[in-house]
């Protein structure tokens, strides 16, 4: 068989491209730190790489959604607990207007406070976040979850508040936040569930005391039997079940909260595994990687060696 001299270059010129390729593709590797760079270097290990960023990333977001939870829910527990010392306030207050030595004066005194505790209450209510959020509004978080109305002048004359002066403008949702793959939390409350539903039907004066559920109309009742000097003792009733909306939902704040610091160690860990198989799949023997590129710069010299002699060769030197 025949071997031309254009075939021999030929061979001479793909062996020495293949060495310039792979020394090319080791450089880019030092350079990136990565023995795999483009899906051609390896399919199937370019494909676990991607799955593993992705996981990574997703993961990733939901520690940044844990740490968002944590912040709204350590607000509110603060607040609850804020809400929680007034009302303990309020139901001393309660108990020393049910004394019988005090005097219609005395009550009078003790129903300014407790009216003033019960603004303070709302103003709880309707505290916002750091993004400007009431906390306590369901979705409607741009809007105060209480509000109530000036009394009307016949009000005023009676020391009656309408039901119609207090309002809920929030709604009944809770927003849920994704902290794991199957897994959500709730991150707030809203003030229905906390501060009790309002009682819609007649004004505060001919509503029975002890049957009301929201915490506020409770304490407005109270008020309204102190003024009259006609205190009743089923208004204590209002205020231990308002009292203990407000601990169920303390309560509820620190559920929540260990379970964010569970999922979190649950996340923390599951990224320190994707990371490792990520790192073992992915990053560069820096050292195995010098050696080669040694081995291949010196294998390509000796390829452009090899062809400068091979090219040299040719029958016309001998004719």
């Amino acid at each position: 068989m025949r071997i031309s001299t254009a075939w021999s270059q030929q061979v001479e010129v793909n062996a020495l491209l293949g060495q310039q390729s792979k020394l090319i593709q080791t450089q880019i590797q030092l350079g990136t730190n990565k023995k795999i760079n483009n899906a051609s270097d390896d399919p199937l290990a370019y494909l676990t790489i991607n799955n593993l960023n992705k996981s990574i990333a997703q993961t990733t977001q939901y520690q940044t959604n844990i740490t968002t939870a944590q912040q709204r829910l350590e607000l509110e527990d603060s607040v609850l607990q804020n809400a929680t010392d007034i009302m303990g306030r309020i139901k001393e207050l309660a108990v020393q207007g049910l004394n019988s030595t005090y005097s219609a004066t005395d009550r009078s005194a003790i129903a300014s406070e407790m009216e003033g505790l019960n603004d303070e209450l709302m103003s709880i209510a309707n505290t916002k976040n750091a993004n400007g959020e009431y906390i306590f509004s369901g979705f409607k978080s741009s809007t105060p979850a209480f509000t109530k109305a000036t009394p009307s002048s016949n009000d005023s004359a009676t020391n009656t508040t309408s039901v119609s002066a207090l309002a809920y403008s929030g709604d009944s949702n809770t927003r849920s936040i994704q902290i794991g793959l199957n897994r959500q939390i709730k991150d707030g409350d809203n003030g229905l569930t906390v501060f009790g539903e309002l009682n819609t039907t007649d004004s505060i004066a001919n509503i029975p005391a002890g049957s009301f559920t929201n915490v506020f109309q409770g304490i407005e009742k109270m008020v309204t039997d102190l003024r009259a000097n006609q205190p009743n003792d089923a208004s204590l009733n209002d205020l231990d079940n308002s009292l203990a909306k407000l601990v169920s939902a303390r309560s509820s704040v620190g559920v929540r909260l260990n379970a964010l610091d569970d999922q979190n160690t649950t996340n923390e860990d599951f990224l320190l595994g994707m990371k490792s198989v990520l790192s073992n799949t992915q990053d560069l023997d820096y050292t195995e990687a010098i050696s080669r590129l040694n081995s291949q710069s010196l294998s390509l010299q000796i390829a452009q060696q090899s062809y400068s002699q091979i090219k040299q060769l040719s029958l016309f030197k001998y004719l």
